[in-house]
């Protein structure tokens, strides 16, 4: 099995490959990832059971950490009737 990725190509859009393309890949997508274009410059990569990722062109990955804590004290706080 191939691992596929993001990448920025030369027109500025944001594209899915398989590794094996030849480009650099700014981010590994893992089994179960899924990724939206958030503006220009920035993809959402989303997983299931984990935070959300926000991808920028120049590699950095960031978690988004912010909707983690929400969701646990949602479920830490709901009550059943």
């Amino acid at each position: 099995m191939t691992t596929g990725g993001l990448y920025k190509a030369t027109d500025g859009s944001w594209q899915q490959a398989e590794a094996r393309v030849g480009v650099r890949l700014l981010y590994t997508l893992k089994p179960g990832e899924r990724w939206a274009l958030l503006d220009d410059d920035r993809v959402m990569v989303v997983h299931p059971n984990r935070p959300p990722k926000v991808v920028y062109p120049d590699g950095r990955v960031e978690e988004d950490r912010a909707n983690t804590n929400l969701t646990e004290r949602i479920g830490r706080d709901a009550h059943c009737c």
